[in-house]
């Protein structure tokens, strides 16, 4: 799953996509499947739970149970989530014209996402975007999932740029806290949050049509 197609770039600056909520519009799709899952269990869901990776998630829905059964937990969940948003997925308004532009400007681009392999997959591959990531990042690959800035470090070390040129896009608060601690631009994608509450962002966007790769720049480039 995991590639990278990096080699040198003459751009300083480079962007990074969350996954959930940033290429797709998927938080009520995850909200059904963890509420319908879980419901069983008696947990309660709440909107501090997104972003989150599920090893830390489960950890602490769970703490009784065993590392096996945590995972057996959230690869049901997430097996379930991936059947009932098929049918209705898509990218995000502007997505993909925005990341043709990136492309003609030579500007690399990652994922950089807690979400299990499997989602990630199963987005990159149904809406045939793959080709245009030079790095895709995933919990794995790290220490610590968000809010850690661990998955946006990796990000920028593997894109070959200093942190403090990456742009990165978000719509949950334990990625912006990661996107924020690793030293990035972030820019809040106003999917799964009102706007009011991505606050803490160099910008606010409901969507990618309402921004160019020349606001990316002026955001991001050094002064």
């Amino acid at each position: 799953m995991f590639f990278n197609r990096v080699k040198s770039y003459k751009n300083m600056i480079a962007v990074i996509f969350d996954m959930d909520g940033v290429l797709v519009d998927n938080a009520r799709f995850h909200e059904r499947a963890f509420v319908e899952y879980f419901s069983q269990y008696g947990t309660v869901f709440t909107q501090e739970m997104f972003g989150r990776g599920n090893d830390d998630l489960m950890a602490e829905l769970f703490p009784n149970e065993s590392k096996e059964q945590h995972q057996e937990f959230a690869a049901g969940k997430e097996a379930y989530y991936r059947q009932i948003y098929e049918p209705h997925l898509k990218p995000v308004d502007g997505l993909v014209e925005l990341l043709q532009e990136l492309k003609k400007n030579n500007i690399p681009m990652a994922v950089g996402s807690s979400a299990p392999v499997e989602n990630i997959d199963f987005v990159l591959e149904k809406l045939k975007i793959r080709n245009y990531f030079d790095v895709v990042v995933i919990a794995a690959m790290v220490q610590q999932a968000k809010p850690a800035p661990d998955i946006y470090l990796k990000s920028a070390e593997l894109l070959k740029t200093k942190p403090e040129n990456c742009l990165v896009f978000e719509d949950a608060l334990a990625g912006i806290k990661a996107a924020l601690s690793a030293g990035m631009k972030v820019v809040g994608v106003a999917t799964s949050l009102p706007k009011e509450k991505l606050t803490e962002t160099n910008k606010i966007i409901n969507n990618f049509t309402e921004i160019t790769v020349a606001e990316i720049k002026q955001i991001t480039e050094p002064f």
